[in-house]
């Protein structure tokens, strides 16, 4: 008799668990409180859909917890998983690798086809409220009705942007629940204005309480009262894994990433007017900024003094950041299950065998970038080498 598996949450990692499950003979249910699976996925990578990064290593997460299962399923590991499904994959100068046709529907319309060709039983629109142990298996509660099965896989995500969150499931069984901060989101910020829309590549970092925490180069959009933009996003997993927790917080924008200081110095003071000194380096928008915090003296010439100042504000522009966006502009959640109560190589509560919990659903979290999409990934393939 074919084992009974009930996956809770038809996101990323529970489809792909619900796939491979299937494969080993189990007779696999997804239930999903959406109309629909995959309604997040849909949305990552701005549609692209961006599945994974080769950059995958667990710097780019909260814990070292992910070591494990990041050393069994690679990049390349995962790529070749899509290939065998159908799904042909590519990555760019970056490392972030997507679909080959750059459309999350067509990652959607393979997990779909997949699933149907496995004849897993999918029910949307069903909540489940309650887990309770039953003989040698478990019943969930919910909205339609009760299932029975031999083993549970919590894969609901959190409720950054459209998911729910569903961890209190798992409180029953004793597992501990770390509050959620949103990540992957704007940095709600003071001091920039007239620069909504305005895209720039720099290197900035994030400085919390004095303290750098991390910088790289990349893409910020300036929004009025936001920093958006790929390399805000990378920035703010560095404040939320703080918990709010912080009394000063600032990004330092160096807007001309390929001069040194001295370098720019020359180039004003050698080639700039004095009435308009950064028009030829900076959008306008941005250069009024700049021009905003630099002391300048009332003269019509172009002293030394004055390119080195206005050099110094394009190398380290300051922006007060006041906090991260809410869980509708996020794209993660740092929190959830906490991590002692998981084991790090199948995914299985270490509380109550039968039990697993993989993606968002536990307190793991990556950077912008398909990090944690690919988290989702390796985790579902952890618990479906193990759960049959």
């Amino acid at each position: 008799m074919s084992k009974k598996i009930l996956i809770i949450g038809g996101g990323a990692s529970g489809m792909l668990c619900a796939i491979k499950t299937a494969d080993k003979g189990a007779e696999v249910t997804v239930i999903e409180r959406n109309d629909r699976l995959g309604k997040k996925l849909l949305a990552t990578g701005n549609g692209k859909c961006n599945l994974s990064n080769l950059n995958a290593t667990a710097d780019a997460y909260n814990d070292g917890f992910v070591k494990t299962v990041l050393s069994r399923f690679t990049p390349e590991k995962i790529m070749e998983e899509f290939s065998s499904l159908g799904l042909l994959c590519k990555s760019d100068s970056e490392g972030r690798v997507y679909p080959y046709s750059e459309s999350a529907t067509t990652v959607l319309n393979v997990f779909l086809q997949r699933l149907a060709e496995r004849r897993v039983n999918v029910v949307c629109d069903c909540f489940c409220s309650e887990i309770q142990k039953c003989g040698q298996g478990f019943k969930a509660i919910t909205t339609k009705g009760e299932f029975y099965a031999d083993a549970i896989v919590l894969a609901t995500g959190s409720d950054a942007t459209s998911g729910h969150n569903s961890h209190s499931l798992l409180s029953a069984f004793g597992h501990k629940i770390s509050p959620l901060n949103y990540a992957i989101a704007p940095l709600l910020c003071n001091g920039v204005r007239g620069a909504n829309g305005v895209r720039a590549k720099v290197f900035a970092g994030i400085e919390i309480d004095g303290k750098s925490e991390m910088g790289e180069r990349g893409e910020i959009l300036f929004k009025d009262g936001a920093l958006s933009g790929v390399l805000a996003f990378r920035l703010s997993s560095a404040l939320a894994r703080r918990g709010g927790k912080f009394k000063t917080c600032k990004a330092v924008i160096d807007f001309v990433p390929d001069l040194s200081q001295e370098q720019l110095a020359d180039h004003i003071y050698t080639n700039c007017s004095v009435f308009a000194p950064l028009e030829g380096i900076l959008h306008k928008a941005l250069a009024f900024n700049v021009l905003a915090t630099v002391p300048m003296d009332r003269s019509l010439i172009m002293s030394r003094k004055k390119a080195e100042d206005l050099a110094r504000g394009c190398k380290r522009f300051e922006v007060e950041i006041t906090g991260v966006g809410g869980k509708n502009s996020a794209q993660v959640a740092c929190g959830g299950i906490e991590l002692d109560g998981i084991d790090d190589a199948t995914m299985q509560s270490r509380l109550c065998k039968g039990i697993y919990a993989i993606g968002e659903a536990i307190n793991v979290d990556g950077l912008c970038g398909g990090f944690n999409l690919h988290w989702a990934w390796a985790s579902a393939l952890a618990c479906s080498g193990d759960i049959v």
